[in-house]
Order: structure tokens, then C-alpha cells, then sequence
């Protein structure tokens, strides 16, 4: 335990973004090297790695994901390893999630599976949705595609130590999208010379956050607006361009599906009524998770024989993560630790994991590893 906690605080004290995960890549697998995995693949998305452990018999393959990058945030404390990474900072909590994934490796080294494969994921780039997608598509080009897979996520607001489950949507599917307008500029005495888009930026934004309520859905759908330029500061000049970005969210894809939809025909024809042209795109595209049934019951099981509280979501949490793209390829899921009903919310500058739910998130995830590669029939029971 402590030297999980001591992972996690180096790891803490050194963040780094998506995509630049370089050291703390490093530093991974240098705590593995004593724990002597049958295989370790690098360069995994990036700075990403595969870890591999094998029964010693045949049997399923059950991969655990954690994820590895920080936040653009500068941390508010006062401990001793808080980051050092001026604006940059573990405040999700991934550095835990990698220190009780690394626990992992320290279990199954100290007490081989009997049957099975489990595969490590440290997957880089969780954040701007892109890790997960190119994981998986590295995974298929080394033959290591699981049967199951699983992750967690720390869940500030609940009880510490508790075991959060979606029914069966964990999270919701979101995805940015940027609109640019392009009319002509002229000079601010003579604006009947120009086409300034400020007058169907406004009607756009209007629309754009009418959607929800202008159209029927299945379930719950939100457009926030994140972004908003017109033209430049130049005070003798009429605009000639703008850009606006919002954030669309959804419970359900089918839903996402619509809403993207709607978006760009709303804003397009806003934009020809105005005679401007418009360019569209998305981008951080999220799908929603969607969990197996029969998976989240044995997570179920298996936190009740461990006698920890069980809550079922009375609907999706509305953020997104990007382990949805496993659940859409293999049987998966992904729940929630609680972190505490009084702790800090993640993404909120005075966020810190808390070392004591490491072994708790190690504890559930061998026991599902030891049950499903023991024996298949269980989940099918």
C-alpha cells in the first residue's frame, strides 16, 4: 500500500497533458519493472502501455484501463506533493486511477491468476476524448483485443469507498462543435458595404441553445456555449468573420445523433439567410457508455461480498469519458469509487485523489479479475 501511495504522489507531483505523457510513462514502467510482467507493449496511443499477465491455464482475457493525463489547471494546496507543473495538475484523480491499476500488477505478481490473461491499459489522451479510439485500434494490431474490459473512476459526492453503477449508461455522449462564419469586411462608417455575421451569430447562438426544448428527444440533451468571436478589435473595421463553439451533450447517441443534426441544419440555414458562408466541424467526440448488463452485475456481486455500498445512478452522470469507445467493441464497464460525500469536486483546482480508496479500487478490480478468468460461465450464470 505504501508504495502505491507513493506512486500516485510522484506521479501527482509530475502531470502532464494529453498527448505529452512521456515521464509519466516512464515512471510506470519503472515501478513495473519489479513486478515482472510476461509482456509489456510501449507506444500505446502514444506514450500509452499495454501490461501483460498471464494465467497458467487458458481461459478469458479481462483488460483494466487507467488513465494517465492531467488537467490544465493550476492546483490549489498546500501538500507537499502538489504539482510542479506550473498549470498543470492531477485534479481528476488519474494518478490514482493509475496507482490502483499498478496495484494490480503487484498482485497478480505476488499471487499468479490461475487461468486467463489480464491485460494493463495506461491509456494516454482520456481527456480530449482521442486515447481510447487509438488504443483500441493499437490493441487490434497486436492481437491483445480482451473479452471484457473494465475501468473506474473516482466519484467525489458519494460515500468514500462506495461502488457507483450506471442502469446502464455511466456517462454521457458529448462532442464540441465549432462554427465559422465568413462574410465581408468594411470600414465601421460604411457597414452597408460589408456582410458583418454579427446579426446571425446572435440568432444562431439563440437557436443553438433552443435546441433542447425545439425539438423532441428520447432523453436529456444540452447545448452549452463555450466560445463566441466576431470580427477583431479594430474599431474603424466591420467584422467579416466569426466563430462560435458550444458543447453538445447527450444520455443516449441516438439522441447525440439528432442534436448534431439539427445543430448544423439550424445554423446553416441561419447563415445563408444572411448570405454568409459557413464552415462546421466536431471535434472531442465522445460516444455514451454504455454498460454490459451482465458485467455490471458481477461488479455488483462482488461489492456487496466485499461489503461495500452498491448505488445504482438514477440517471447517466452528464460529463463524458472515453472508455465509452471500449464498450461500443467488447462487453464493458465502467463504474464509479466514491471519494467522499464532502471531497472536492474533480476538475476543481483544490481536487486531490485520496490515497485511502487505492487499496479499496484494488481490492474490487482483482476480485473481478480473479472471478471472470476463472470462470466464464459466471457471467452467462
Amino acid at each position: 500500500m505504501e508504495e502505491l501511495i507513493r506512486l500516485r504522489h510522484e506521479l501527482h507531483r509530475n502531470p502532464e497533458l494529453s498527448g505529452q505523457e512521456r515521464a509519466t510513462g516512464k515512471r510506470i514502467r519503472f515501478f513495473l519493472s519489479r513486478y515482472q510482467p510476461h509482456e509489456l507493449y510501449s507506444n500505446i496511443a502514444g506514450e500509452g502501455m499495454a501490461v501483460v499477465y498471464r494465467g497458467k491455464e487458458p481461459g478469458p482475457t479481462v483488460l483494466f484501463r487507467c488513465d494517465m493525463d492531467a488537467l490544465p489547471i493550476t492546483e490549489l494546496s498546500d501538500f507537499k506533493y502538489k504539482s510542479n507543473t506550473p498549470g498543470v495538475s492531477h485534479t481528476c484523480g488519474h494518478d490514482g486511477h493509475m496507482a490502483i491499476v499498478s496495484g494490480l500488477a503487484v498482485r497478480f505478481f505476488e499471487n499468479p491468476l490461475e487461468k486467463g490473461k489480464v491485460i494493463l491499459l495506461y491509456q494516454p489522451s482520456e481527456e480530449n476524448g482521442s486515447g481510447a479510439k487509438e488504443s483500441i485500434e493499437k490493441l487490434k494490431e497486436l492481437d491483445l483485443m480482451p473479452d471484457y474490459a473494465f475501468a473506474l473512476h473516482n466519484l467525489p459526492k458519494h460515500k468514500k469507498g462506495s461502488v457507483i453503477l450506471g442502469q446502464y449508461t455511466f456517462t454521457a455522449a458529448s462532442k464540441g462543435l465549432i462554427i465559422k462564419l465568413t462574410g465581408r469586411n468594411s470600414h465601421a462608417a460604411f457597414p452597408e458595404l460589408g456582410i458583418n455575421p454579427a446579426a446571425a451569430t446572435a440568432e444562431i447562438i439563440q437557436h443553438l441553445l433552443a435546441l433542447p426544448t425545439n425539438f423532441k428527444y428520447k432523453n436529456f440533451v444540452l447545448v452549452t456555449l463555450i466560445h463566441v468571436k466576431v470580427g477583431e478589435v479594430a474599431f474603424g473595421t466591420s467584422a467579416g468573420s466569426a466563430v462560435i463553439m458550444a458543447t453538445l451533450r447527450a444520455f443516449d447517441d441516438s439522441d447525440m445523433h439528432l442534436l448534431s443534426d439539427n445543430a448544423l441544419k439550424t445554423s446553416t440555414q441561419i447563415a445563408t439567410k444572411y448570405g454568409l458562408a459557413i464552415e462546421t466541424e466536431f471535434t472531442d467526440d465522445f460516444p455514451a457508455s454504455v454498460c454490459d448488463p451482465h458485467l455490471t452485475a458481477v461488479v455488483e456481486k462482488i461489492a456487496s461480498e466485499q461489503k461495500k455500498e452498491v448505488v445504482y445512478l438514477n440517471e447517466p452522470n452528464r460529463w463524458s469519458e472515453d472508455f465509452a469507445h471500449f464498450t461500443g467493441v467488447c462487453p464493458s464497464v465502467i463504474f464509479g469509487l466514491g471519494a467522499g460525500e464532502n471531497h472536492p469536486d474533480i476538475h476543481s483546482p483544490t481536487y486531490d485523489f485520496p490515497d485511502d480508496l487505492i487499496t479499496d479500487g484494488v481490492d474490487i478490480l482483482e476480485s473481478i479479475a480473479r472471478k471472470i478468468t476463472s470462470s466464464e460461465s459466471f457471467l452467462k450464470s
